[in-house]
């Protein structure tokens, strides 16, 4: 029998070599003088959406959409609750997610032809936090590593596939998620919970069974994860500069036109008191 300790030695062994050649890729930038703040912004951008979607769901919690439990333990697999899944309150939750991303995706469109140069620095910062957020997970369930390792080991490749045909970085990104994949196959074969093994992974995180210090690691998560297919799908932008385009994003571009156009309704008003 192998003991764990042994077992966590080799996990985090083997995100090193990751660690090693994400912070040489920083360097690199560094010693090109490649601006990397508005890569940062764009990630920290896609974080918040993520946090929204997080605050969202607790929203829904708070209100009793989800189940419940004072314990702390998940949810007998042969009760009703584990497979029947609140389709009006996921629906609203979707249609409020989508409202956020509308929201959120304004600043993050490709408005001009983003340079290669912005491409790597965003390649830059989102493999640096999965770096850190690794580190975190170390310290939190060194396990979790075997989930996240392919994906940061694959992904790793991706900045030198920035220019090569498109296929080769979605191989790539496909790649990356086979951990995940493995867990979720495994753990809807080995309970029977076939297609509602998503919604039961829902209600760990709603009974308290998952930790919500592993919530926020998921959220932190996806952040890069999205400005990587963002990347990959050559869809990604750098957070643009005060005065750019897009930069007040779409709520305040909404309301600056309606304090325009109360201005302009206005002027009729004060040119006949005058």
């Amino acid at each position: 029998v192998v003991p764990g300790w042994a077992v966590r030695l080799v996990l985090v062994a083997a995100l090193l070599p990751f660690l090693a050649a994400a912070v040489d890729l920083f360097a690199r930038c560094r010693r090109r003088r490649i601006a990397l703040a508005p890569a940062v912004r764009s990630l920290l951008s896609r974080f918040a959406f993520w946090l929204v979607l997080g605050g969202l769901f607790g929203g829904f919690w708070l209100l009793g959409a989800w189940p419940g439990s004072s314990s702390g333990r998940p949810l007998a697999l042969e009760t009703a609750a584990a497979g029947d899944w609140p389709a009006l309150a996921l629906g609203a939750l979707g249609l409020l997610s989508a409202l956020a991303w509308l929201l959120a995706r304004e600043r993050l469109l490709p408005r001009r032809p983003v340079v290669s140069s912005e491409e790597l620095a965003g390649y830059t910062v989102a493999l640096l936090a999965l770096g850190v957020l690794a580190l975190v997970v170390v310290t939190v369930n060194a396990y979790a590593l075997a989930v996240l390792l392919p994906a940061l080991h694959t992904w790793l490749w991706l900045p030198q596939a920035r220019e090569g045909p498109a296929w080769n970085r979605m191989v790539l990104l496909a790649v990356g998620f086979f951990g995940p994949l493995l867990f979720l196959v495994s753990f809807a074969t080995r309970y029977e919970l076939g297609l509602d093994t998503p919604w039961y992974l829902l209600t760990l995180v709603s009974v308290g069974y998952v930790s919500p210090l592993a919530v926020l690691l998921l959220l932190a998560w996806a952040a890069p994860t999205a400005q990587l297919i963002a990347l990959a799908a050559h869809r990604y932008a750098p957070f643009p500069a005060r005065g750019e385009q897009g930069a007040r994003g779409l709520l305040g571009r909404t309301v600056s036109a309606l304090a325009a156009r109360r201005q302009r309704a206005r002027e009729p008003e004060v040119a006949e008191a005058s």
